[in-house]
């Protein structure tokens, strides 16, 4: 581990249809012209001011994007919470692209999951993925979803063999992209018992999706990160686009765009190399439960033609997408865009995880969850 210190907190189915597979070429254009021209190089690391959490400390990671001997070691910052009394159970918590661990603490107490993890009894791991916050950066094509999950797959290891800690069940929490890496990773490594997948599914909105990489741009063009000197390859998104995407207007907590906006960090070339069929590959190897929470109004996953209304809307679009003995659940939550965490409603799905996770009768301030039978 590079440090052991007090934190500070201030500081994105059914298989793939006709649909998505005729129009990703579209996305992969639209992929093309945003990295045209790009050179990828090295980069330093990059931290970002918090404010200070007692229960949690600071525990980084020294981690390597490839299995094998001579890779080179890479820090991943992280924050380990604890709970007021012992636990076995550490939730390991992935931030989706474009944010960091801030997702995770939201902007005031009704937005922090983290606390209501702990709050459940629940240890939680914080991170910011390779390649953003406080974590190093690697050269942009070799921070992919493949690199991420190997590099979660360690992360795991150390919360259970002693390194971070000795938990005998590690549940991994995923935002948006987070989700994707947590579907890679598990298929991979089958190495933890439970996966929380929010703000994803595998049948996307392609016209929607297609504008969000389209805006995407060189985070040394952005006014946040030009002092940092971003490397070549990192990309984030453009000034005032975020609410668009992430946020319902009608239900956003108040501040929430520019909180989104001051937050935000990046993404690289690599991370959006990943497709359709690699989804697709990763659930169909997931064994463990599995619970999608997903914002009724999601622009880039809910629309006409895919509903997100009910739990029974995404157990259909999800279902066939996993081997026929995994036990899938599902909830949605409602008047709720895809950063469910930004929203008033978020409540509702801290509950119905916490509920889930810990096999309790729905709570009356929980969203309802369904099994996917």
């Amino acid at each position: 581990m590079y440090s052991n210190s007090a934190p500070d907190f201030a500081d994105a189915a059914h298989p793939q249809g006709p649909r998505t597979r005729s129009h990703l070429a579209h996305l992969m254009l639209a992929l093309a012209l945003v990295l045209a021209g790009f050179t990828l190089g090295a980069a330093p690391a990059h931290a970002q001011p918090r404010s200070a959490r007692t229960e949690c400390v600071r525990h980084d990671l020294a981690v390597t994007l490839t299995p094998g001997p001579g890779s080179p070691s890479y820090r991943l910052a992280g924050w380990l919470c604890q709970p007021a009394r012992a636990t076995s159970t550490v939730q390991l918590l992935r931030p989706g692209l474009t944010y960091t661990h801030r997702y995770w603490t939201g902007l005031s107490a009704p937005t922090d999951y983290t606390a209501a993890a702990l709050a459940a009894g629940d240890a939680v791991y914080l991170i910011d993925r390779i390649g953003t916050g406080a974590s190093d950066r690697p050269p942009a094509d070799q921070v992919t979803t493949g690199t991420e999950a190997t590099v979660t797959h360690q992360a795991v290891r150390a919360l259970r063999d002693g390194s971070l800690g000795r938990f005998t069940r590690v549940v991994g929490i995923g935002h948006s992209y987070g989700s994707v890496i947590w579907m890679a990773e598990a298929a991979t490594y089958h190495d933890v018992d439970a996966l929380v997948l929010t703000g994803l599914l595998h049948d996307i909105r392609v016209g929607e999706m297609t504008q969000f990489v389209t805006d995407l741009y060189p985070a040394a063009s952005d006014p946040k990160f030009a002092a940092s000197a971003p490397p070549d390859g990192y990309l984030t998104t453009r000034p005032g686009s975020r609410p668009g995407y992430f946020l319902n207007p009608d239900t956003a907590v108040s501040g929430a765009p520019g909180w989104d906006e001051q937050s935000k960090t990046t993404a690289t070339s690599g991370e959006l190399t990943f497709t359709p069929d690699d989804e697709l590959a990763y659930s169909r190897a997931i064994t463990v439960p599995v619970l999608f929470a997903v914002g009724a109004t999601d622009a880039l996953f809910c629309g006409p033609g895919q509903p997100c209304a009910t739990a029974a809307d995404i157990c259909q679009r999800e279902r066939a997408a996993f081997p026929p003995g995994t036990a899938l659940s599902a909830v949605t939550v409602p008047e709720t865009g895809h950063s469910i965490n930004l929203h008033r409603t978020a409540p509702l799905a801290f509950a119905a995880i916490t509920a889930w996770l810990h096999h309790q009768h729905r709570s009356p301030n929980a969203a309802p969850v369904s099994s996917c039978r």
